[in-house]
């Protein structure tokens, strides 16, 4: 009895270790947005995609969204996403540098098996175009973006996370006193 209560315990610590690990949002994400009925077709369907960096429980990258035909863009600066990832979602902020000022939304990304799902959280007044919902995959690039700011977007990001943790190790200092 106490063997077989012994393999029971040691087959679930494989799945309690599983279930700790938090998701990787890392990658190029792309969706297509399309009327009802249509197919994804050019022309006819808004693209959304986006570039996220991810360093532990940190997530920062870019998003750029066209309307149907490229009529109208909202793209963001290098990076226009920073948040926290907790419980296999990542809240964000995101911001639209379409208006002047830009526009800051709150968004919520969760990773649900091989796509993420995207939920604008504000609907704030301004000319911005992030939608508020989208199912993105993930592309098989590395990125969807132009060379150079798919660098610069990498650099940001990497100094964003020292910043981050610079404060951490500041706020984790004994205070003298």
């Amino acid at each position: 009895m106490r063997m077989l209560s012994l393999l029971a315990l040691f087959m679930l610590v494989p799945a309690t270790f599983a279930l700790a690990e938090e998701a990787d949002f890392s990658g190029a994400w792309v969706a297509w947005i399309c009327p009802a009925g249509v197919q994804r077709a050019s022309g006819k369907c808004s693209n959304f995609t986006l570039e996220l960096h991810q360093q532990g429980d940190k997530l920062c990258g870019s998003h750029f969204f066209a309307t149907a035909g490229a009529a109208e863009i909202d793209e963001g600066a290098a990076p226009s996403l920073m948040g926290d990832i907790a419980d296999g979602k990542a809240n964000l902020i995101a911001v639209s540098s379409r208006a002047s000022p830009p526009v800051r939304l709150r968004v919520e990304i969760r990773k649900h098996n091989d796509s993420l799902q995207w939920q604008r959280l504000d609907d704030p007044v301004g000319n911005y175009l992030l939608p508020m919902q989208a199912r993105l995959t993930k592309s098989r690039s590395k990125t969807l973006f132009a060379p150079i700011f798919a660098h610069e977007l990498k650099a940001a990001c990497l100094s964003a996370f020292t910043m981050v943790d610079n404060g951490r190790a500041r706020e984790a200092e004994p205070k003298k006193q």
